[in-house]
């Protein structure tokens, strides 16, 4: 492992100083650790280009290799991490900032009935945060927006909101009662939290394909306030829910899609390898608990 992960920083860093200096150890240890990686696969790793290392042909075969092996180490680390934490009834929780508030109260204070033993942190996060932490393991059980594309994961819908157009004050369209998806074909449209949730703006591109309409994005918006402001600028529409809309002080009109088959989807995930009962049971709970929103859709 430890030749595997100087391979690893050599090729990234492009030679064995900047890579021990990266690693916490000197410059002959790394260049040790590599070339005991080469005495073991019996050819040469790197090869001196100019003042960088790079990679041989067997190298970078090797390096494929070698990153999954040490991905599939640092999972196995953080499950036993996560493990440890949940014997001792420390359960840690994210949830996400952009939860519908209806959600977010339940999540804030959802609690095992029964089990006072039981410690339960959350943290306020964005999503990918959320997931990313889960990842890591130090985080049991995230609360924010699907789709999550990380194929680690696993989850679960717990409320599910129609998607609306945000509009200007006086656009063309801030008249009508709803909005048809045609109405968008040739809008400037603001592309509401691409970065930070790039499966929820996929779906909506790939929506609207289906429907033989192609988006067109004048403008990013790394969160939804923003988002709210280049409205006001008449910079374009943008999608979100209605709470999501109305829940910051813009002078905006909001109108729904007639197109219902759109919404944005709100669950709770954890890592598949996680299958502790004490996770298990609160993701029961979780979705228990918020029955009655998937029941009661606006």
């Amino acid at each position: 492992m430890d030749g595997q992960i100087a391979v690893l920083a050599v090729a990234e860093k492009g030679s064995f100083g900047a890579a021990g200096k990266y690693l916490g150890i000197g410059k002959s240890a790394v260049r040790k650790r590599v070339q005991s990686v080469e005495a073991e696969i019996g050819t040469p790793v790197f090869l001196v280009v100019g003042r960088r290392m790079v990679l041989t042909e067997a190298g970078s075969l090797y390096l494929l290799s070698a990153k999954e092996s040490v991905r599939q180490a640092w999972l196995g680390l953080d499950r036993v991490q996560a493990f440890l934490r949940a014997q001792t009834n420390d359960l840690r929780i994210g949830y996400s900032t952009y939860l519908n508030t209806k959600l977010l109260d339940i999540v804030r204070h959802i609690h095992p009935d029964g089990n006072g033993s039981l410690s339960v942190t959350r943290e306020s996060l964005m999503t990918h945060q959320i997931v990313e932490g889960i990842l890591q393991g130090d985080l049991h059980v995230g609360f924010g927006i699907l789709p999550i594309l990380e194929p680690d994961l696993s989850a679960r819908l717990l409320f599910e909101e129609p998607l609306m157009a945000c509009l200007p004050v006086g656009h063309r369209l801030a008249t009508r009662s709803s909005i048809r998806p045609e109405d968008l074909a040739d809008e400037p449209l603001i592309s509401v939290l691409r970065k930070v949730l790039p499966g929820r703006h996929d779906d909506i591109v790939a929506h609207f394909e289906s429907l033989g309409i192609s988006l067109k994005f004048s403008s990013e918006a790394f969160s939804l306030k923003e988002a709210l402001w280049l409205v006001t600028q008449n910079v374009g529409i943008a999608l979100m829910t209605r709470f999501s809309a109305m829940s910051h002080r813009y002078d905006v009109v909001v109108r729904p899609l007639s197109d219902r088959l759109l919404t944005v989807k709100s669950g709770i995930f954890t890592r598949r390898d996680h299958d502790q009962k004490l996770i298990s049971d609160f993701v029961e709970l979780a979705l228990a608990e918020t029955a009655v929103l998937r029941t009661n859709v606006n």
